[in-house]
């Protein structure tokens, strides 16, 4: 993505950081399951933008419980679909929702999806640039 290009697309929210796509989601939602969709909406719509490093800004989202082991996978299996091995994603979450093993990110290694957690939005951004 050059610089400052605009997406198309219903974003929440989305500015660009130094090349880097931040797309910000926030609201309520009362399932995990709604929480991943509209991720993996957000993600589809980029890769198609042509963005090859985003940051999914999550914190702004209230409501859903942290996902269970089965939704870590599926999580990384749709994120991976969306993506489809075009996009470098790096997801900014509340700390509780953060498996200390980092299940979902190994998952996600499993079906090609380059990406990491975190519940710092600086970590993210240096994440990202050296990815």
């Amino acid at each position: 993505m050059e610089p400052g290009a605009p997406l198309t697309g219903s974003f929440e929210a989305i500015e660009s950081i130094d090349g880097v796509a931040v797309v910000r989601i926030s609201g309520h939602e009362r399932s995990t399951k709604a929480v991943v969709d509209r991720v993996s909406g957000a993600l589809g719509r980029a890769a198609d933008a042509g963005v090859g490093r985003c940051i999914v800004d999550i914190t702004g989202l209230s409501g859903f419980p942290a996902p269970t082991l089965s939704e870590r996978h599926a999580m990384a299996r749709d994120w991976a679909a969306a993506v489809r091995g075009r996009m470098i994603i790096a997801v900014v979450c509340s700390p509780d929702l953060i498996d200390p093993e980092r299940f979902g990110v190994i998952a996600g290694m499993n079906f090609g999806l380059h990406s990491n957690v975190f519940a710092n939005f600086d970590d993210a951004v240096g994440w990202l640039r050296d990815a």
